[in-house]
């Protein structure tokens, strides 16, 4: 019996399989337990029938995302072995409904051992029906890492007594004794992967999208509208059942031009207002999205990234929305772009994309992936104190009444015009989609044309001292860089620990603002490099270009690119780094 530090746990099959129950409730056991957590779901767009798997990687340190292998691996069917083989680790456990494919695919030289396990045969047996397989599951895998029973009772009957009641608790509970129990018979003590026991954990278990929603509600956010869109969707869930409670306002729409509409409507008339998409909504949002740049209209756009293009995979994470949010729209006008690496920047970030919505008076995108928005991480409890709402030139009614002659967008200096709101008194101002003079009202002189744009366009200017910088991770003398954003965060933190064990120096640059784009910072980087790999998942290359566009006489760096519908495993990372070296 081996004692494990750092394991990745498997559960596959078909989608309508309860894969993904399955895993989310011994992400939960092992977080109590006082692990790190990482999951990773890799689910089809259909209901049933086609394959998907859930992994749980569980450390003693903190992790940002999967390892290179599986060490459990607990499949529904023996595709699933034929499908995840090359992902399996020396030594590493499978349990399989049928066992004699398993037998003939396994190579015997990687050490794997394979146990029948008919666990939807036990559940018909036992129990009537296959729908306590799951839990069957559980237990059997509790038994393999040594897990404590007693925690997956406690979540069982905070999942189940409420909706279903006493009787269908105990069955569950009878179900996974009867995983453990069996699992005992057929595993060998040699076999198990036992987990060393920690301190129960007080830290959070989230996925990315429930930090931005708890994020926008701590930030003051009152209005949410959007249209349903994977890997988007659990924003507006969650905010649906929590800010009512805060007198906040949910509505979903019927597409996202009305969602974007809404958010600005509300925010013009007073209330932090938010919407969130992806890939083909972001497409339709495009004009709303000019038109708070030309209003100067605060508001918070989320894009949680997903495969394209048009429909693409809609469960798949990709990052090659960037050009969209940097470049898309008609006309130039300023908006801000941020890009979480974290869980815990999921949340600061939401709170500071609404503070620079209001204070520059532009739209302010909050640019993720499906990696984070969807799967589950640990975090540290977020912290509230600090907080600071900042609403900036916006007046008050008795600030109102001491100015002469009210104008919408009088020039300043640093392009930030005071605002006001509807029916406040001495407030009244025109707001159209054209261009205008200071009252707002439609103004074609170009003289006038060329002061609007400068006024607006000098925000970005006077907002760089308050954008997230970059940040820098790895050993400063290292002469091999590495530049990314986003969900890449985690495989490149695990590639230079695994560089780092050969010998090899890096340094990372995280790139947290991606528009106004950090020049100076990036510049400086790469200067202080010999070669620079750049990591971004999706095929054309896209914050490679943006660097080669924003930073004069950029030498050459080199992508490391993945379009495929999985996220980068570390390995990937370091071998093309090895290869470039």
């Amino acid at each position: 019996m081996r004692t494990i530090t750092d394991i990745s746990v498997m559960i596959a099959g078909r989608a309508g399989d309860g894969v993904l129950f399955t895993g989310n409730v011994l992400a939960k056991i092992l977080k109590k337990e006082g692990w790190e957590i990482v999951t990773y779901r890799d689910f089809p767009s259909n209901i049933r029938g086609e394959a998907t798997n859930y992994t749980i990687r569980a450390s003693q340190r903190k992790i940002y995302g999967r390892s290179d292998s599986i060490d459990v691996l607990l499949a529904f069917d023996c595709d699933a072995i034929i499908r995840h083989l090359p992902s399996l680790a020396e030594g590493s456990i499978i349990l399989c409904e049928g066992a004699d494919l398993a037998r003939y695919v396994t190579p015997a030289d990687k050490g794997i051992v394979y146990h029948q396990f008919p666990i939807k045969q036990l559940a018909r047996e036992w129990f009537g029906s296959e729908i306590f397989k799951n839990m069957i599951v559980l237990g059997a895998l509790c038994h393999i890492m040594d897990l404590e029973t007693t925690i997956v009772h406690e979540i069982i009957r905070d999942a189940f007594l409420e909706r279903k009641g006493a009787n269908i608790v105990k069955k569950n509970l009878q179900a996974v004794k009867l995983g453990c129990e069996q699992a005992e018979k057929i595993v060998e003590p040699e076999e198990k992967h036992s987990l060393e026991k920690r301190i129960s954990s007080k830290k959070l278990l989230i996925s990315g999208d429930e930090a931005i929603a708890i994020g926008a509600l701590a930030a003051g956010c009152r209005f949410f509208a959007a249209y349903p869109i994977c890997p988007a969707s659990e924003i507006w869930q969650w905010l649906a059942k929590v800010f009512p409670r805060y007198n906040g306002l949910v509505v979903q729409t019927e597409d996202e031009i009305a969602a974007i509409n809404m958010a600005l409507g509300a925010s013009y008339a007073g209330a932090r207002a938010m919407t969130s998409t992806s890939g083909p909504g972001a497409s339709l949002m495009m004009e709303g999205f000019s038109l708070a740049g030309m209003t100067e209209i605060p508001l918070v756009i989320v894009h949680v990234q997903r495969v394209g293009p048009s429909t693409g995979l809609p469960t798949k994470s990709e990052q090659a929305d960037l050009n969209m949010w940097v470049y898309g729209a008609q006309g130039d006008f300023p908006r801000i772009v941020l890009s979480p690496g974290t869980v815990e920047e999921c949340f600061t970030f939401t709170i500071k994309a609404f503070n620079l919505a209001e204070k520059y008076q532009l739209p302010v995108v909050l640019l993720t992936e499906q990696d984070y928005g969807q799967n589950l991480r640990t975090t540290e409890r977020f912290s509230l104190s600090k907080i600071k709402v900042d609403r900036g030139k916006l007046l008050t009614q008795d600030e109102l009444l001491k100015i002469d002659e009210y104008k919408r967008y009088r020039y300043t200096r640093d392009g930030i015009s005071p605002r006001a709101l509807p029916s406040m008194i001495n407030g009244l101002h025109m707001v159209e989609s054209n261009e205008h003079n200071e009252k707002g009202y439609r103004e074609e002189d170009s003289r006038n044309r060329n002061r609007m744009m400068e006024k607006r366009m000098i925000k970005l200017r006077t907002a760089r001292k308050e954008l997230i910088a970059p940040r820098l991770w790895g050993e400063s003398e290292a002469e091999t860089g590495i530049i990314g954003f986003g969900s890449t965060f985690g495989p490149i933190q695990e590639a230079m620990d695994q560089l780092r064990g050969r010998g090899l120096k890096t340094k990372y640059l995280q790139i947290r603002t991606l528009w106004p784009f950090p020049t100076q910072e990036v510049e400086e980087f790469i200067t202080g490099c010999r070669r620079v790999f750049v990591v971004e998942n999706n095929y054309s290359g896209q914050l490679s270009s943006l660097i080669k566009g924003q930073v004069i006489g950029c030498p050459e760096i080199k992508p490391i690119l993945n379009y495929s519908s999985q996220t980068f495993r570390p390995r990937e990372i370091t071998a093309e780094i090895e290869k470039g070296t």
